[in-house]
C-alpha cells in the first residue's frame, strides 16, 4: 500500500468570525475606512464563506486583493492569492492551484512568515503529486524543508519530513524514505502531537519491512500501537493497526496478519473511517490468500470492492482487483482471475487517463477561446471602420460645437477654480479648528493622568500612612489596656481601619497601576480581567495574540483606560455572565475586542452616540485610532479598537 499525504495548510490568523449575521457583516465591512482593520475584516469574512459559499468567497476575494494593493500590503496579498489556491485545489484545478500558489510566494517572500511560505511549497508539492510531477513535488518539500528546519514551526516540519518520506516511499528508496520518518518522530516528539508520532512509526515500520528488516520493523509497529493504545483515539489504532498488518504480509506471517487485518476493520467502523475499512478488507484478503484459504480471501476482497463502490472511494481500488486475481488464479479460476487483472489495469491506469483527459479539455476549451476572440476581433474591425467613417462626416459639425464648448467650458473653470478655493479654504478652517480640539483633548488628558498619578501619591503617601499610625496608636493602647481590647468597639474600630487601608490601597492603584508602569499593557490587563472576573457574577475571558511588547507609557495608559471604562460599563449595565477581552498586535496594527452577552442596546438609539462613547472615540482619534460598536437588543455587544502604534513604539 503506498502512502499518500496530501495536505492543504490554510494557515490564515484572521479573528474568529463575529457571532452577528453576514450580511450585517458585510455592510459593516463596506461602510469602513480602508485600513488595515477593514483589511483583516474582509479576510476574515471571506475566509468563513470559503467554507460554504466558494463562488462569493472568491467575489470578497477580489474586494480584498484590491484593497491590499491599495495600502501596498505584500503579506495580505499574498494571502489572498493563497486562500484563492486552497478553492482551487479543493475543485480539482490542480495547474490553475499551483499557479496561484506560486503568485502567493512572490508576495509572500517579501515578508518573514516562513510558516505561510512553507505551506505554499507544501500545497505546491501535494498538487504535483496529484498531476505526476515527481521532481515538482521533490523540489517544493526541500524548498519547506529547508526553510523550516531551525524554526520555531515544528508542525510544519513534521508534516514536511512525513511527505518527504511517504514519496520517497513510493520511490522504493526505503533507507531514504526511513531517515525522514525518522526526523518526522523527532518533531512530533517535540511537539507532542500523538497522531504525528504514529503516522511517523508507521513510515519507519513500513520503511523497514520493504527492506526486509522485518525484526526492526516490527520494534518500530509495537511502539506505533503503544502510543495508540494509550490515546483510545480509533483513527490512530487504524494506523497503528494497519502498520502491523503490512508488515507481516510483506513477512509472509498469515495468522497475526489476519488478526491486525480485523483490527483495522473494527476500529474503522467505530470510527466511521471508509478508507480505512477498505484497506482492512483488502489486508485480510490478502492474509487469507496468503494462508491458502482462498474462499476467504476471494470473499473479502470482493468485501472490500462492494465498499469502494458504494462510498465512491477509488484510491486503493486497483490493489484490491490485483489481489483478486492473485487469488482467482491460486483457486484455479483463470477466467475471473483474467477479468479481475483487466479491471486492475483499468483502475491502475484511470489516474493518467483522467489527467490526459483534463489536459486535452484545457487545450479544446483554449483553442475555443481563441477562436472566439478571433471573430469577435474581426466584427470590432468592421464597427471600427464605420466608426470612422462616421466621424469624418460629422468633423464639421464637431469644430464648431467644439469652439462653444470650449467658451463655456472656460466660463466653468474659471467658477470650478472660485468654488473650489472657497471649499479648500472652508476645510483648512475646519481642519485647523479639529486640530486644535485634538490638542486641547491631548492636554487635557495628560492633565488627567498627572491629577490621578498626585492624588494617587498622596493617598498612598499621606492617607495609607496616616492610617497605618492610627492602627499603630489602637494597638498600642490594646496592649495597655487589654480590657479595652476585647471590647466590641474597639475591634470594629480596628476592622474599619484595616477596611479602609485596603480601600485607599485599591484606590490607589486604580488611579495609577503598578502592573501597568512595571510589566505593560498585555498583563495589565489580563490582570485587570482576573480582579474582575467572579464565577457568581460575570465571568471575564481574556486572550492576547502576537508579540505584545512595551509602548510609551501615555499610549499604554491612555489604552488601558479605556478598555478599563468598556469593562466597567458591562459590569454597571449589561447584565452580562460572560465577557471576553482579546488583545491583538499584528503588522504594526494593535487590535483590542471586547464582548459581552448581556442585555445590548439598540444601535439607533441614544447610547450609540451617549458622552461616554463619544469620549472614548475622542482619545482614540487623538492617538489616531478608532472605536467601532456593533450592539442589538438582547444581543450583548461588540467593541473593535484599532490603532497603528508606529507612534508609540519604544
Amino acid at each position: 500500500m503506498k502512502f499518500k499525504f496530501i495536505c492543504f495548510w490554510i494557515c490564515l490568523n484572521f479573528f474568529s468570525s463575529s457571532t452577528f449575521c453576514q450580511d450585517t457583516a458585510w455592510q459593516s465591512i463596506q461602510a469602513a475606512n480602508d485600513d488595515s482593520a477593514k483589511v483583516i475584516r474582509l479576510a476574515d469574512y471571506a475566509y468563513s464563506l470559503s467554507l460554504k459559499d466558494e463562488e462569493r468567497a472568491l467575489k470578497i476575494y477580489d474586494d480584498l486583493m484590491r484593497l491590499s494593493k491599495k495600502l501596498n500590503y505584500p503579506y495580505w496579498i499574498g494571502m489572498t492569492w493563497f486562500n484563492i489556491a486552497c478553492i482551487d485545489a479543493n475543485r480539482a484545478n490542480d495547474k490553475k492551484a499551483i499557479d496561484h500558489f506560486q503568485l502567493a510566494l512572490h508576495y509572500l517572500n517579501q515578508t518573514n512568515r516562513i510558516d505561510q511560505i512553507a505551506s505554499c511549497y507544501l500545497n505546491i508539492g501535494s498538487m504535483a503529486e496529484r498531476l505526476g510531477n515527481v521532481d515538482l513535488k521533490l523540489s517544493s518539500l526541500n524548498q519547506a524543508i529547508h526553510l523550516l528546519e531551525g524554526s520555531k514551526y515544528r508542525k510544519l516540519l513534521n508534516h514536511a519530513y512525513n511527505n518527504m518520506g511517504a514519496m520517497l516511499f513510493n520511490q522504493n528508496q526505503y533507507t531514504k524514505g526511513f531517515s525522514y520518518f525518522e526526523k518526522a518522530m523527532s518533531a512530533a516528539k517535540e511537539i507532542k502531537d500523538t497522531n504525528a508520532l504514529v503516522t511517523a512509526f508507521f513510515g519507519m515500520s513500513n520503511c523497514s519491512g520493504s527492506a526486509k528488516k522485518y525484526v526492526e520493523a516490527e520494534r518500530y509497529s509495537k511502539e506505533s500501537l503503544r502510543i495508540a493504545t494509550l490515546s483510545g483515539n480509533n483513527h490512530h489504532l487504524c494506523v497503528a493497526n494497519t502498520s502491523f498488518s503490512e508488515l507481516y504480509l510483506k513477512w509472509k506471517k498469515a495468522p497475526p496478519a489476519i488478526q491486525y487485518s480485523k483490527e483495522i476493520i473494527r476500529y474503522a467502523k467505530a470510527d466511521n473511517d471508509v478508507q480505512y475499512e477498505l484497506i482492512g478488507l483488502m489486508n485480510l484478503g490478502q492474509a487469507y490468500s496468503l494462508a491458502n484459504e482462498t474462499s476467504k480471501a476471494i470473499y473479502y476482497l470482493n468485501s472490500a470492492l462492494e465498499l469502494g463502490k458504494e462510498k465512491e472511494v477509488v484510491i486503493q481500488l486497483d490493489d484490491v482487483y490485483k489481489s483478486l486475481s492473485d487469488a482467482y488464479a491460486q483457486q484455479g479460476d483463470y477466467e475471473k482471475s483474467l477479468a479481475s487483472y483487466k479491471k486492475y489495469i483499468l483502475y491502475r491506469d484511470s489516474s493518467i487517463n483522467e489527467r490526459n483527459n483534463k489536459n486535452i479539455s484545457e487545450l479544446e476549451i483554449k483553442y475555443q477561446t481563441s477562436q472566439k476572440e478571433k471573430a469577435l476581433s474581426q466584427q470590432q474591425l468592421q464597427i471600427s471602420k464605420k466608426e470612422v467613417q462616421l466621424q469624418q462626416s460629422k468633423q464639421v459639425t464637431t469644430y464648431s460645437i467644439a469652439a462653444t464648448l470650449i467658451a463655456m467650458l472656460g466660463v466653468s473653470l474659471v467658477y470650478l477654480h472660485y468654488r473650489n478655493n472657497r471649499r479648500l479654504h472652508k476645510q483648512q478652517l475646519q481642519s485647523i479648528q479639529q486640530e486644535k480640539e485634538l490638542q486641547l483633548l491631548q492636554a487635557a488628558m495628560e492633565g488627567e493622568e498627572k491629577e490621578r498619578s498626585r492624588i494617587a501619591k498622596d493617598l498612598h503617601d499621606g492617607v495609607a500612612g496616616m492610617l497605618a499610625a492610627a492602627k499603630m496608636q489602637l494597638s498600642s493602647l490594646s496592649l495597655k489596656n487589654s480590657t479595652l481590647a476585647e471590647t466590641k468597639e474597639f475591634s470594629q474600630a480596628v476592622k474599619l481601619l484595616d477596611d479602609s487601608c485596603h480601600e485607599v490601597r485599591i484606590t490607589s492603584h486604580n488611579l495609577m497601576p503598578e502592573i501597568l508602569m512595571q510589566y505593560g499593557l498585555d498583563e495589565a490587563i489580563r490582570r485587570f480581567c482576573n480582579n474582575i472576573s467572579n464565577d457568581h457574577v460575570l465571568q471575564v475571558q481574556y486572550a492576547s495574540y502576537g508579540e505584545i511588547g512595551r509602548f510609551v507609557i501615555s499610549f499604554e495608559l491612555t489604552v488601558y483606560r479605556i478598555v478599563q471604562e468598556l469593562l466597567n460599563n458591562i459590569v454597571k449595565h449589561s447584565k452580562a455572565t460572560t465577557a471576553s477581552v482579546q488583545l491583538s498586535l499584528q503588522n504594526d496594527f494593535l487590535s483590542i475586542t471586547i464582548e459581552d452577552n448581556g442585555v445590548g442596546f439598540d444601535k439607533n438609539g441614544t447610547h450609540q452616540n451617549g458622552t461616554g462613547l463619544n469620549s472614548l472615540k475622542r482619545r482614540l482619534q487623538v492617538m489616531n485610532g478608532t472605536l467601532e460598536i456593533d450592539a442589538q437588543q438582547e444581543q450583548g455587544v461588540t467593541a473593535f479598537i484599532g490603532i497603528e502604534i508606529n507612534n508609540y513604539k519604544l
